[in-house]
C-alpha cells in the first residue's frame, strides 16, 4: 500500500475514533476505548492509560490490556486493579507526564543509563511476557497541561512479530491522545458534577428518612431493591418481561426515582410521622391533669354538700356516710375511665365496645373551679382517641398521603432531562396500585410503567420487613413475601414482577450489604 493511502485510511479511522471518544461520557468506558483504539491503530499487543492527579503528585494507572496474556488467559495472569505510582522522571510514565515529550522506543531492555528513567521488569518476570517496543504519548488538554500519559507496548507486524513503532504514526498517536485528553476532561466534569448530584440527594434524603427513627436508612434500601430487581428483569428471558433490558441510562434514571420517592415527608410533620400513641405525651399530661381537676371539682362539690348539712343544723351520719360513699365511687369511676383513655392510647385497633365508652366519656361534663360547665375530652382528644385502627386521624392520614404530591412538586422543580425526564412520573406513582386502588391519582395498570411497579413492590416490601413501626411489627421475609404476593393476586401489584422478585432472590439484596 503506497503511503499516502495509508495515512488517508488511518485518518479517517482518527476521525471515527473522536467520533467515538466524544459520545462516550462514562470515564471508565472511556479510558479502556481510548487504549483499544490507540492499539487497533499501531497493532499494538498491549497499552495502558495514566491518569495525571496534580493535587496527591501521582500517576493513577487505570487501564491495562494486554493479547498475549489475555489469549494465555491462564488463571495465573494477575486480574488488573487500578494502583498509583509517585509522579517522577524515575520512570518512563512520569518522564513523559512531567516532560510532555513524546518516546517511542525500540527496546526497553536496552535502554541508555543516560536517559535517567528505567523501566520495571517486574510485571514482565510475574507474568512471563517480554515488554519490547514502546510508544508513549502525553495527554495534553486545551491548556497544554499533561492530564495523562498513553503507553503502547509491542507493535507487530503482519507476521506477528513484535517490531518498532512506525515513526510516521507519532503524530498521528499524538493527535488521538489529544482528542482523548478533550473526552476525558469533559467526562472527568460531568463525572464531578454528577457525584455532587447524587450526593446532595443521597444526604438530603437520608436526613428527610431519619426525622424519623421508623423511616432512617428506609429510602436507600428502597433503591437497592429496586436496581436489584432491574437488574433480575436484565437476567429475565422468559414470561412477559422477556424482551425488557434496562440500559444504564434507564438504570440510572431508576435509581434517582427510588432515592427521591419519599422526598416529600419533607411536607409531613413529623409529629404525623412519627406517631406512636393516639395522643403524645403532652397531650395525655395535659388530659390526665384535667382529670385532676374533675376530681378536685367532684371532692369541692362534696365539700359544699356536707358544710350545708351542718349549717342546716340536721346533719346525721348515715348522711355523711352517703356523700363519701358516693364520692368514693365517683372517683373510682373518673379513674377508671383515666385508665381506660391510658390504655387506648397506645392500642392498635379498637372494639365496638370501646368506642361506646369512650363516646360515652365525651359526652360526660363536669363543672370546672370557675363554675363552668366543662367536656371531659376535648374534641381533638376524641378524634385521635378514636381512631378504629391505627392512630391516625382521617386529615393525619390524608397528610401523610400528601407526601405524593410534595414528591412530585419537588422532583418536577428539580430540572431532570434528556436520559431522566421521567424520574418525576416513576417517584410519584409509588403508592398507585395496578386496580387503581391506590393513591393519589387512582391511576390503573395501562397508566403505571414497569419502573414504577418496580418501585411499589421494593417500597412495599421494604416497609414489611423494617424494624417495628407504630402501626405494624416487623415481619420476616417469609411473610413479607406471602402478603406482596397475596396483593399480586388481588391485583394490586405486578404478577409477574412479584414472581421475579421472589424467584430470583431480589429481597436477599439487603444481606449482601
Amino acid at each position: 500500500m503506497h503511503h499516502s493511502q495509508d495515512t488517508k485510511i488511518r485518518l479517517e479511522a482518527l476521525n471515527k475514533i473522536g467520533i467515538a471518544l466524544s459520545s462516550e461520557t462514562r470515564l471508565g468506558r472511556l479510558l479502556e476505548l481510548i487504549v483499544k483504539e490507540a492499539r487497533n491503530f499501531t497493532n499494538a499487543d498491549a497499552g495502558s492509560l495514566y491518569l495525571v492527579d496534580h493535587e496527591k503528585n501521582c500517576l493513577n494507572f487505570e487501564v491495562a490490556q494486554n493479547d498475549t496474556l489475555k489469549k494465555r488467559a491462564n488463571l495465573k495472569s494477575e486480574t488488573f486493579k487500578p494502583y498509583s505510582l509517585p509522579l517522577n522522571k524515575n520512570s518512563i510514565a512520569g518522564y513523559v507526564a512531567i516532560t510532555g515529550e513524546t518516546l517511542n522506543i525500540p527496546d526497553v531492555y536496552n535502554l541508555s543509563t543516560e536517559v535517567g528513567f528505567e523501566f520495571n521488569r517486574d510485571f514482565d518476570k510475574r507474568n512471563k511476557y517480554r515488554t519490547e517496543s514502546m510508544l508513549l504519548v502525553a495527554m495534553k488538554d486545551t491548556e497544554g497541561k499533561v492530564i495523562g500519559v498513553l503507553q503502547l507496548i509491542n507493535s507487530t507486524n503482519s507476521q506477528g512479530k513484535v517490531v518498532s513503532f512506525d515513526t510516521k504514526i507519532e503524530t498521528l498517536v499524538s493527535s488521538l491522545a489529544s482528542q482523548a485528553a478533550v473526552a476525558i476532561k469533559n467526562a472527568q466534569l460531568l463525572k464531578e458534577i454528577k457525584d455532587v448530584f447524587e450526593a446532595l440527594i443521597r444526604y438530603s434524603v437520608s436526613a428527610i428518612d431519619a426525622r424519623s427513627p421508623f423511616t432512617a436508612g428506609h429510602s436507600r434500601r428502597v433503591a437497592e431493591y429496586t436496581l436489584a430487581l432491574a437488574q433480575a428483569i436484565n437476567n429475565t428471558h422468559d414470561g412477559p418481561y422477556a424482551d425488557i433490558s434496562f440500559s444504564p441510562a434507564q438504570l440510572e434514571e431508576l435509581n434517582y426515582a427510588a432515592w427521591l420517592h419519599d422526598i416529600g415527608k419533607i411536607g409531613v410533620r413529623e409529629r404525623v410521622l412519627d406517631k406512636r400513641t393516639r395522643l403524645s405525651d403532652a397531650e395525655m399530661d395535659a388530659l390526665i391533669n384535667r382529670f385532676e381537676n374533675i376530681k378536685a371539682s367532684v371532692i369541692t362539690e362534696t365539700q359544699e354538700k356536707k358544710l350545708k348539712l351542718f349549717n342546716s343544723n340536721r346533719e346525721n351520719a348515715t348522711e355523711v356516710k352517703q356523700l363519701d360513699s358516693k364520692l368514693e365511687a365517683h372517683i373510682h369511676q373518673i379513674d377508671e375511665k383515666l385508665a381506660f383513655i391510658k390504655k387506648i392510647n397506645t392500642q392498635n385497633c379498637l372494639k365496638d365496645s370501646d368506642l361506646n365508652y369512650l363516646e360515652e366519656i365525651y359526652k360526660k361534663k363536669y363543672i370546672d373551679l370557675k363554675g363552668e360547665k366543662r367536656k371531659y375530652l376535648t374534641d381533638f382528644e376524641f378524634e385521635n382517641l378514636s381512631v378504629k385502627k391505627g392512630n391516625l386521624t382521617k386529615n393525619e392520614i390524608e397528610e401523610i398521603q400528601s407526601h405524593v404530591t410534595h414528591t412530585e412538586n419537588i422532583v418536577n422543580n428539580i430540572p431532570f432531562t434528556g436520559h431522566l425526564k421521567n424520574v418525576p412520573v416513576f417517584a410519584a406513582g409509588h403508592h398507585e396500585m395496578l386496580d387503581g386502588s391506590g393513591y393519589t391519582k387512582h391511576i390503573t395498570a395501562e397508566n403505571i410503567p414497569i419502573q414504577t411497579r418496580i418501585i411499589t413492590i421494593s417500597d412495599i416490601y421494604e416497609a414489611l420487613i423494617a424494624k417495628d413501626r407504630p402501626y405494624k411489627k416487623s415481619m420476616d421475609p417469609i411473610k413479607s413475601l406471602a402478603i406482596i404476593k397475596e396483593e399480586a393476586q388481588n391485583g394490586k401489584l405486578d404478577k409477574e414482577l412479584v414472581r421475579i422478585f421472589i424467584e430470583k432472590k431480589v429481597y436477599e439484596t439487603q444481606e449482601s450489604n
